[in-house]
């Protein structure tokens, strides 16, 4: 193995776990950005999906800006300008102004990705591939693994800020070894006559408007909102426009012929799959710690962190899995180890806590790892080097598009089901049957001895305990049938792989052993 290019590559690596550790560290302390911001639960999702919007929006343009500016160049300015955001984020109270650094965080911190999947074609020999997907899985996890939990401990120990300020030190340390390391320069300073301003702005614009739309939907009352009218229909008209002035350009930003190849096509799908099965219970798993169990924000980082550590013991494994059983045999078994421990979690209950969270979430870090690694592989089998970057952005915008998304959703009907659901348990509970009767004769016992509500009317009392039971039962009823629905994600990619193209027959110049 070349050490020289094991080394420019670990270098490239470590700065982009710098950004997914970022992307994550909030997951475990909503609850405090909650006091610390002065906003709502509604809100505080912008926090960690303002991150991905700007990613998605970078991303599909990092392959291009590579090749124009070099991988060298690029990375020294995406990294320098995500250690500012981090600077900017950690500076101020603000809720408009922390998200406005998130999004700049998201920015720079989004080309880092297509970065090092485009170092790990150009520096690795075809033999060595399986080796370097499986160490970049297995340290790249760690934002799910240790992103909660560095959250968590920050926020209890220090204070929230320093979720942003702890990533300073070590950037700083990668920036140089970059700097004075990392010689991949080649460029083509002719890309920058070759320009397609056009199709940057539709797909910039198309891509924003339809995330602003998901998120802002449910608190503008979609399409009743003039705003979410106007918002949906101009980003369909831009993206339709996009793909049309991509087809047709001489010099399109992105060359969507990629998508000819059958296995890029479903290893994308499949990536989408990955994306809402592994960003949208980060999302909901830390909201029902903190909102129904009341749990700090170390703990549930703790709790959080089991499915990555689990991913990161299966990877060093994982390499040699794909050389005995190949790429599809990974896909499936890890998709069964997805499904069956998401169903593990879809009857979750108030009582719910670290014992009986542990096996789902080792069963779903088990399985995301070999679903990664085995459909990583398979998307980029038939790809030639020259279109490696490209493919390597595509890949990512839709792993991060999907991310996004699934988490503007998620949020969309926790809100909705917890208020239906709340509004039907606590007609049950005021209009109930005698063992409702006994549950509120026995709370009102309870809130009775409470010196701030003894000398309440035993009435009111009553439906403090019906409203405080309602809101929380409801809350857990809507996370567990959100879950459900992400649980049938998993049988797509098994449903796909008979049309994966096998090894043979395979270009001379692609990127499999």
């Amino acid at each position: 193995m070349n050490y020289k290019n094991l080394g420019m590559f670990l270098i490239i690596l470590f700065g982009f776990v710098l950004n997914v550790i970022s992307m994550q560290v909030v997951g475990s302390s909503i609850k405090n950005l909650q006091g610390a911001l002065n906003i709502g639960l509604d809100k505080v999702s912008y926090v960690m999906s303002a991150y991905l919007m700007a990613e998605v929006v970078i991303i599909p343009f990092a392959g291009w800006l590579s090749r124009l500016l070099s991988i060298r160049l690029l990375f020294l300015i995406a990294l320098s300008g995500f250690l500012v955001a981090c600077i900017g984020a950690a500076s101020t109270s603000n809720f408009y102004i922390v998200v406005s650094f998130r999004i700049m965080q998201g920015f720079f911190g989004g080309a880092l990705m297509p970065l090092m999947f485009s170092c790990i074609y150009i520096l690795f020999t075809p033999k060595q591939l399986p080796f370097a997907l499986s160490l970049t899985a297995t340290v790249g996890v760690s934002s799910i693994a240790f992103g909660p939990v560095i959250g968590g401990f920050l926020t209890e120990m220090i204070s929230w800020q320093w979720m942003f300020l702890y990533n300073l030190p070590i950037g700083i340390i990668i920036l140089l070894l970059a700097y004075i390391f990392v010689d991949l320069n080649d460029k083509e300073p002719e890309l920058v006559n070759q320009i397609d301003y056009y199709g940057i702005a539709l797909l910039a614009i198309g891509l924003l408007l339809l995330l602003i739309t998901l998120q802002e939907g449910t608190r503008l009352d979609w399409l009743k909102s003039q705003e979410i009218r106007v918002a949906s229909i101009l980003s369909f008209t831009c993206l339709i426009l996009f793909l049309i002035r991509e087809f047709t350009a001489k010099f399109p930003i992105i060359d969507l012929n990629i998508f000819l190849d059958r296995n890029f096509t479903i290893g994308c799908i499949n990536v989408i799959v990955f994306g809402v099965s592994i960003y949208a219970p980060i999302f909901l798993l830390p909201v029902f710690l903190g909102e129904v169990r009341g749990i700090g924000p170390w703990e549930i980082g703790s709790m959080v962190s089991v499915m990555g550590l689990a991913w990161m013991a299966t990877g060093p494994f994982v390499g040699v899995l794909i050389n005995l059983l190949g790429a599809r045999f990974l896909i499936f078994i890890g998709c069964l180890f997805i499904i069956y421990g998401t169903w593990l979690m879809v009857n979750i209950t108030s009582e719910f806590g670290f014992e009986e969270l542990f096996w789902p979430q080792v069963l779903r870090g088990i399985g995301s790892q070999l679903l990664w690694i085995g459909n990583q592989y398979i998307a980029m089998l038939f790809v030639k080097k020259e279109g490696i970057q490209n493919a390597a952005s595509m890949f990512n915008l839709i792993l991060r598009l999907g991310g996004a998304v699934s988490i503007s959703i998620a949020n969309i009907f926790l809100d909705k089901l917890r208020v239906m659901y709340y509004g039907g348990i606590s007609n049950s509970l005021i209009n109930g049957p005698q063992i409702i009767n006994g549950f509120k004769d026995k709370m009102d016992s309870i809130l009775s001895s409470l010196p701030m509500l003894s000398s309440l009317d035993p009435n009111y009392r009553s439906l403090i305990a019906i409203e405080s039971l309602g809101l929380r039962e409801g809350f857990i009823m809507a996370i567990n049938n959100i879950t459900f629905f992400i649980m049938w994600f998993g049988f797509i990619p098994i449903l796909l792989l008979p049309f994966c193209r096998t090894i043979s027959g395979k270009p001379t110049d692609s990127f499999s052993k």
